[in-house]
């Protein structure tokens, strides 16, 4: 049987990667709602507001956690062979 090991560099790339996918997501979607929001009720300002403050920390964060997906492509688990079982 075969187990997969975690080192302790796989899972901080995990945390950062799922933690960088949730603040973009919730900046993006902040962006979204409050430029249809500036939209629907005739506010502009609303709208340059949102792309002057909330538009540069999305895409960072966005890279951030492209970069972190790519260098979690290349952290290969380590694996670990038990006693093979016969079928059962």
């Amino acid at each position: 049987m075969t187990t997969t090991l975690h080192t302790p560099t796989q899972t901080a790339c995990r945390a950062v990667f799922i933690t960088t996918l949730l603040v973009f997501l919730a900046l993006a979607a902040a962006l979204v709602v409050v430029q249809l929001a500036g939209v629907l009720l005739l506010r502009p300002e609303w709208i340059t507001w949102a792309s002057a403050t909330l538009l540069v920390p999305s895409i960072t964060t966005a890279v951030v956690f492209g970069l972190t997906g790519f260098v979690n492509g290349y952290l290969v688990p380590a694996e670990t062979t038990g006693a093979e079982e016969g079928p059962s």
